[in-house]
């Protein structure tokens, strides 16, 4: 009877140990919200997929919008073009 007692005990004191590590872990960090397009109201994609192709600048970053968006031209970035081949001339 005794060793059965102490069993329980040893079992109950484990499972008490486990479940407290469980709930004193440190919450997991939560994913930034996405951002949406303030024109179609869609997410906005931090890389260029097939669903969004159209490069927009908002906020001071390049994200990537639908190409279906009737977005301003003045919010879509574009490659930068060099400004001359060659050499410099003087």
């Amino acid at each position: 009877m005794n060793r059965w007692i102490a069993r329980t005990a040893a079992s109950l004191a484990l499972l008490t140990l486990t479940a407290g590590l469980a709930f004193a872990a440190p919450p997991k960090k939560a994913k930034p919200a996405a951002m949406d397009c303030p024109v179609c109201k869609m997410p906005l994609s931090t890389k260029k997929t097939k669903d969004n192709p159209v490069a927009v600048y908002v906020k001071g970053k390049t994200l990537y919008c639908c190409s279906k968006c009737k977005m301003d031209k003045s919010l879509t970035t574009k490659p930068s073009k060099p400004h001359h081949k060659g050499g410099h001339k003087m």
